[in-house]
């Protein structure tokens, strides 16, 4: 049997931390990725995904698997959390098949400068570079190293 998909904000993990888990469900219900009616329960193991576009524009959603637990803070009103597991959270294309053969490699290369590019002259704010931005350059140098490598 396929693994439960259920659609899930990652800004969640911004406010909770990677290593805790996070608010799932106010209710013993959730509806999945195919529109199905999920009764929750301690334990279930599901894939939270959150729809994502990678530099070159394709879908390339972020996902997280995990576990459903009870509510660890009784001062919250959710009923559900989700707990992730240590392989913590990946995009699809972290499946090196998700490549791009029909750009040639300058065309990829140029699209993720021009995307480093939007990413520097967004930046506004200390806090947020140490949080996120600096991690999204990584990403890009990545990128860019699996580019010259032959792998993208």
């Amino acid at each position: 049997m396929d693994k439960i998909k259920i659609a899930y904000d990652f800004n969640g993990f911004l406010k909770w931390g990677y290593d805790n888990p996070v608010p799932l469900s106010k209710t013993d219900y959730i509806i999945d990725s195919n529109g199905n009616t999920i009764m929750l329960s301690e334990g279930i193991e599901i894939r939270i995904y959150e729809t994502d576009y990678d530099v070159f524009d394709r879908q390339d959603d972020l996902y997280a698997d995990g576990a459903v637990i009870r509510n660890p803070d009784s001062n919250n009103d959710f009923k559900w959390w989700f707990q992730i597991n240590n392989l913590g959270i990946k995009h699809e294309s972290d499946d090196l098949t998700f490549l791009l053969p029909e750009l040639s490699t300058d065309e990829k290369r140029n699209i993720i400068y021009k995307s480093m590019e939007r990413e520097i002259a967004s930046i506004r704010d200390w806090n947020w570079w140490e949080k996120v931005g600096k991690g999204q350059l990584e990403y890009y140098m990545r990128i860019l190293r699996k580019i010259d490598s032959g792998e993208l």
